[in-house]
């Protein structure tokens, strides 16, 4: 693994300008998915570097360009859009918990909501929504007659100063904030004091658990451990209600009240070291290479998503990936990418699939799911999955990562 070169660097929850790489990928898509056949093929690569406090452990990507967030947050294809039942139903029960605990016809602010699934879902509870999301692929006409308000823009939004909400949710966006603090004050400024927020966001405890290199993507600047939200969040003005564990504890949310904000004592280092967390990731990263080595003949990835991302910025120089499969319909004309080029996403078809020596499924958060759809379309070959498998509770599909 080539180190890159040292760049200025403060850790966001200790304030630390000393830090170790423990990853590194040099040239790595910067989207998930975009149009097919975009004129500049060489644009559209960052720098991964992750690193570890030397202080406290959090882990952060130091070559994350913030000049061109605003860019790469305003993408023209909307991801992540609930497809699958459980991804449809695991929106609706995210509704219910956070209505459970609001008075009749809530006001509600959602903070990048994506194609917007959970404002539609919150709408049909509440007095009012309002969604802000900076994305240009997503249409006000998508809310007309929903009692959702679009607000297509960078979080905290002018037209919104002032308003306190009876809700305020934010769900895998805190992740993708270059400087926290700022984004969770606008956060609570926007709370009614009687009011309650919810915050979700992908699990470093998960990562380093689990070892899992497809969870460093391009576009998430911060990997935060439990412990280090729950002192941004102290700092912030907000009081942890509940947690809840997500997704097998890939996630974790935090139900959150107002209160006033509190100095804690930074949260610990993780218990593994930098050199023994940078050795653990090169071992997963050279089985893996092992793996799909092995593997004779053409290889499909199912789920067009930030784990593809990242494996393609892995391995597509040495792999030469055959097809990407997805379900979302507003993929029809789109491609993920990597440094050998682009890949069409195409959807499921027995024909298709019955011609591929393997599958890896990218998806692997639904991965026993999609593994069952492609049996019933008739695939017999072997399938894998990246999901890299708790060493406590192995998976049931054979993951990419295994020995």
């Amino acid at each position: 693994m080539t180190k890159p070169a040292a760049t200025p660097h403060r850790c966001v929850v200790c304030g630390s300008g000393d830090a170790v790489t423990i990853w590194s990928v040099a040239r790595t898509p910067m989207h998930a998915v975009r149009p097919t056949g975009m004129t500049d093929a060489a644009s559209g690569f960052g720098q991964l570097d992750i690193v570890a406090c030397s202080v406290c452990g959090h882990l952060s990507n130091r070559a994350f360009d913030t000049d061109a967030a605003d860019e790469l947050y305003g993408a023209l294809v909307l991801t992540n859009e609930p497809v699958s039942p459980g991804m449809i139903a695991a929106v609706d029960e995210t509704a219910a918990l956070i209505m459970r605990h609001l008075k009749q016809d809530p006001a509600v602010l959602e903070v990048g909501g994506g194609g917007g699934a959970l404002s539609l879902a919150l709408a049909r509870r509440s007095a009012r929504v309002d969604l802000v999301e900076p994305s240009r692929a997503l249409r006000p006409e998508r809310f007309a007659g929903t009692g959702v308000t679009l607000h297509r823009a960078m979080f905290p939004v002018p037209a919104l100063a002032g308003r306190r909400f009876d809700a305020v949710v934010c769900r895998q966006v805190i992740e993708h904030v270059p400087e926290p603090a700022p984004f969770l004050a606008a956060l609570r400024v926007s709370l009614a004091d009687d009011g309650i927020a919810y915050l979700e966001l992908p699990s470093a405890d998960d990562i380093l658990r689990r070892h899992s290199i497809v969870d460093f993507h391009y576009p998430h600047v911060h990997y935060y451990r439990r412990a280090e939200m729950e002192w941004l969040l102290a700092r912030a003005g907000f009081a942890v209600a509940e947690v809840f564990d997500i997704k097998q504890g890939h996630d974790v949310g935090f139900l959150l009240r107002a209160a006033e904000p509190q100095a804690r004592e930074v949260p610990a280092s993780s218990e593994m070291s930098s050199e023994g967390l940078l050795a653990a990731l090169a071992e997963r990263r050279a089985r893996a290479a092992r793996r799909l080595a092995a593997i004779d003949g053409p290889i499909a990835l199912y789920g067009a998503n930030a784990y593809a991302q990242a494996l393609l910025g892995l391995y597509q120089e040495s792999t030469p990936f055959a097809a990407v499969f997805d379900d979302t319909a507003s993929y029809a004309g789109r491609c993920v990418y990597g440094p050998a080029g682009e890949i069409a996403i195409e959807p499921p078809r027995g024909e298709r699939l019955a011609g591929m020596a393997a599958i890896v499924i990218a998806a692997y958060l639904h991965d026993a799911e999609i593994a069952r759809k492609i049996s019933a379309m008739g695939y017999r070959g072997p399938v894998y999955t990246l999901r890299a498998a708790d060493p406590d509770s192995p998976g049931l599909i054979a993951s990419l990562f295994d020995p």
